[in-house]
């Protein structure tokens, strides 16, 4: 390494120094959430059909319907979903397709353990982070509405009432070479 290396290695580390640091101290200082985004997976298993569309759709194949020894009122087949976090890829496409909106992204994010088979939440593991997560703050997780698509943009006439091409312009003259 040259002098002029080294000075500019010096004078960088000097520089930043005197600057606040970029990291967070993660622990101690919570991370900033925003309130669209998808963490661990919650149940609210008292509403939950068993419609198995969920599982269905799960890229990861980390979903598994697991039977229920309880009778639920909403629930034919007894049985919900279970979620394997070592698979889950937090893509949301189970929570956005289910019909009674009955999986929910919590803010959780930060569910790391020693022990791998603790990732895997049975339903009524997954009913406990509902209550403990989303039952307690309704505002921050509200279910995903669709939005109703209307029938008519505004400023655009609809097809009943538009001119088909034939109307608005005028007819092509035919070549006089053919017959």
């Amino acid at each position: 390494m040259s002098v002029k290396e080294t000075l500019k290695a010096v004078y960088y580390s000097l520089a930043n120094v005197s600057k606040k640091p970029v990291t967070r101290r993660y622990p101690e200082e919570p991370l900033p959430v925003t309130k669209r985004s998808r963490g661990m997976l919650s149940l609210d298993m008292d509403n939950c059909i068993g419609c198995e569309l969920c599982f269905r759709i799960c890229p990861a194949d980390a979903i598994r319907m697991q039977k229920i020894n309880m009778q639920f009122p909403r629930n034919a087949r007894d049985e919900a979903p279970a979620i394997d976090f070592n698979k889950c890829i937090f893509c949301g496409l189970c929570s956005e397709i289910c019909p009674p909106q009955v999986l929910h992204h919590t803010h959780k994010f930060d569910i790391s353990t020693p022990d791998r088979r603790e990732l895997v939440y049975t339903p009524f593991k997954l009913k406990a982070v509902f209550s403990e997560i989303v039952a307690k703050h309704p505002e921050e997780y509200e279910s995903h509405i669709m939005a109703e698509i209307p029938d008519q943009k505004p400023g655009v006439e609809s097809q009943s009432t538009q001119k088909t091409p034939q109307q608005n312009e005028p007819p092509i003259p035919k070549n006089p070479g053919t017959a």
